[in-house]
């Protein structure tokens, strides 16, 4: 095991951050991670994406570190020496999801989840290709839907979802069906389980760009807010940086500069 040169950990949602949010290209940020590979600080995916959808992203950007997958739902851990993962599950899990949304169907509510499509209907609906399709429909703590009944039944359906320790979060597309999770969850899971790995304090570097990053970016000890297509993100934390460039190019420059300052910190100490 190699400790980092400095005692941190950083966290990264990624469509709109770490990823352009138009064409998921992220070479703009290959200078920081190329830094993070160096320090040996490991950067960890937090992203409302399934463990199949980041199975290739990680391949692709050379990524071994552990990620947390459908929004702070489940934790991956990867073994050392072999293509197998530790799971730990921080939210509800699928089943017991779609348990619970089968007895809302049977009550009358009327809607339409990943679990009842094909894939070629998730592919239409969503825009992603066929086979991205099916990775997105490999789901461990959440389900996507479409809302088919009355708009005021919605609240209804939260409370009932709510006694079944279950919450709603709208996206662009669909409600997630999930548990009481958030991103901020793997904050706290990983701070104490490299605090234990390492033996040492250590501090959390979060990027995030949507309303759902809001909770990683407070519970960490170096926000950082990307850009938002909509709006962007306002933390209480002090130390949040806010970066210049959208995507990628804001998170490579940002996050640059934060390390740049906490290694003439470490230097000066």
């Amino acid at each position: 095991m190699i400790l980092p040169s400095l005692p941190l950990i950083v966290l990264t949602d990624l469509d709109g951050t770490l990823l352009d949010h138009d064409n998921y290209d992220y070479r703009a940020a290959m200078p920081a991670l190329a830094c993070l590979r160096q320090f040996h600080i490991p950067c960890i995916f937090n992203s409302s994406k399934t463990f199949d959808e980041m199975l290739p992203l990680r391949e692709s950007m050379n990524n071994h570190d552990p990620f947390v997958s459908e929004n702070g739902g489940a934790v991956f851990i990867p073994k050392e020496g072999s293509a197998v993962f530790h799971s730990e599950m921080t939210g509800s899990s699928y089943n017991s999801i779609l348990n619970v949304l089968q007895l809302l169907r049977e009550q009358g509510f009327r809607f339409r989840g990943f679990h009842d499509m094909s894939d070629q209907e998730v592919a239409d609906i969503t825009g992603l290709k066929p086979e991205e399709a099916t990775l997105a429909r490999r789901r461990h703590a959440s389900e996507p839907i479409i809302w088919e009944d009355d708009e005021l039944r919605l609240s209804e359906f939260l409370s009932i979802l709510s006694c079944h320790n279950l919450r709603m979060l709208k996206g662009g597309r669909f409600i997630h069906v999930m548990g009481s999770n958030d991103k901020s969850e793997a904050v706290t899971f990983f701070r104490d389980y490299y605090q234990t790995l390492w033996d040492q304090e250590i501090r959390v570097i979060a990027l995030g760009d949507g309303d759902n990053d809001l909770a990683m970016l407070e519970s960490a000890d170096y926000p950082i807010v990307i850009p938002g297509k909509n709006n962007t993100l306002k933390p209480e934390n002090p130390a949040t940086r806010f970066a210049e460039k959208p995507g990628p190019a804001g998170w490579n420059d940002t996050l640059l500069a934060l390390l740049n300052d906490l290694t003439k910190e470490v230097n000066r100490g």
